[in-house]
């Protein structure tokens, strides 16, 4: 996967397999999830729901389908949506990592903070099924909405603040 400016992409060798890029548009964030022949296949806005204190990222599919993966606790390293009776979480580690689990089964890692000289701007992504990488690019490209640098740092104050990885990949 490559993070360039306010672009995500996953790729097959070297072909693009899926895309997304986000902006801003009447001071909303949003961003369009496109696949390999360059057709949209998800539309995301980006809100925060001051009154509850969540942030709320509204998913629209081609077939005009609403969906909305919600923060599940203040500090925001905790989304979860629902998809077809299936309940899929994405949480925030430590170092940059994220990991996406079905259903309570962790299906996913990305690792932010893979860093070699010849991949630059890339996120390391290990899944378990390729089934699932259309919804795993789906929810991190939610999160990723308003990133315009992959080496830029988060200010948090505490890595302890993040959830605790139970079961690391890499």
């Amino acid at each position: 996967m490559k993070h360039y400016n306010n672009r995500l992409d996953v790729f097959n060798s070297h072909e693009s397999i899926y895309n997304s890029q986000w902006f801003m548009d009447f001071g909303k964030f949003g961003s369009e999830v496109f696949n390999s022949e360059e057709k949209i296949i998800y539309s995301i806005t980006k809100k925060f729901k001051f009154w509850k204190w969540k942030m709320v990222f509204t998913i629209k599919d081609n077939k005009e389908n609403v969906l909305n993966l919600i923060s599940q606790n203040n500090r925001k390293t905790i989304y979860s949506i629902d998809i077809n009776e299936i309940t899929y979480e994405i949480k925030t580690h430590y170092k940059k990592k994220k990991s996406i689990f079905k259903n309570g089964t962790k299906i996913a890692e990305l690792d932010e903070s893979f860093s070699n000289e010849n991949f630059k701007e890339c996120i390391k992504l290990q899944l378990l099924d390729k089934k699932d990488l259309e919804i795993c690019f789906l929810l991190f490209s939610c999160l990723k909405i308003g990133d315009t640098e992959q080496s830029s740092k988060a200010i948090l104050t505490s890595q302890k603040q993040l959830e605790p990885n139970q079961e690391p990949w890499s």
